[in-house]
């Protein structure tokens, strides 16, 4: 992503990484959810009885999201604690009341972290963040911890399991994610092409130029 820096793309690796270790098999990363925006990582997968988040003796659906936070400041920006969440609550109980399904937009004024909560879409969200920037007292609600160090990745927190999600709407996102970075892939791959092909040709121009034409001797009369 533009303006990117480089903390935050190796944490966006780890963090798929991690997923893949935990036992997510449909992983990306920068996955487009509307109305919640982009998601730094996102993993699902079906766990087996016992082996899943819950220990319960069945197959269980479970989707996990992972916001990378390379410092502070980038996580305070998507913790928003200014009265929306009360604001949203209300809404929604009024429009229950009146019986109307009405989608809660971001744009109400929640940060990240309390909108997929409003909108629920997977069943656990983690904090990812390099050791010591994000304490578990300045945790959202529902969301865990994971600290970046030296040794890896580490769980400092659990994040509480929500019930709802929606697992087939993210794995169509994950889908649409990574056909979409193939294709990006082939156009990188087909401009470095190019860009060979190009400097092969003026490099052979060059040679061209700098080949003098051989002068021929006269003939002479006798010939």
């Amino acid at each position: 992503m533009p303006g990117e820096t480089d903390l935050h793309k190796t944490l966006k690796k780890e963090a798929c990484r991690w997923l893949y270790r935990m036992g997510y098999r449909c992983i990306a990363a920068e996955v487009r959810l509307p109305p919640l925006g982009i998601v730094d990582a996102v993993g699902s997968g079906i766990f087996r009885p016992y082996h899943n988040y819950l220990a319960v003796p069945m197959d269980l659906p479970q989707v996990c999201f992972v916001e990378c936070k390379a410092s502070r400041a980038d996580f305070l920006r998507d913790h928003s604690n200014d009265g929306q969440l009360e604001l949203c609550f209300k809404e929604r109980e009024r429009n229950r009341k009146r019986k109307k399904k009405r989608a809660l937009r971001q744009a109400v004024g929640l940060g990240k972290f309390l909108a997929c909560l409003m909108q629920p879409m997977a069943n656990l969200h983690y904090v990812l963040a390099p050791t010591g920037i994000v304490q578990k007292k300045d945790l959202p609600p529902r969301w865990g911890l994971l600290s970046y160090g030296t040794a890896g990745i580490s769980v400092v927190v659990r994040a509480d399991w929500q019930e709802s999600a929606r697992p087939h709407y993210v794995e169509s996102a994950i889908a649409r994610t990574l056909t979409g970075d193939i294709y990006r892939a082939d156009d990188r791959a087909i401009a470095s092409v190019n860009r060979e092909i190009f400097a092969q040709q003026a490099e052979l121009a060059t040679r061209i130029r700098s080949i003098r034409p051989a002068m021929l001797a006269p003939l002479s009369d006798n010939t």
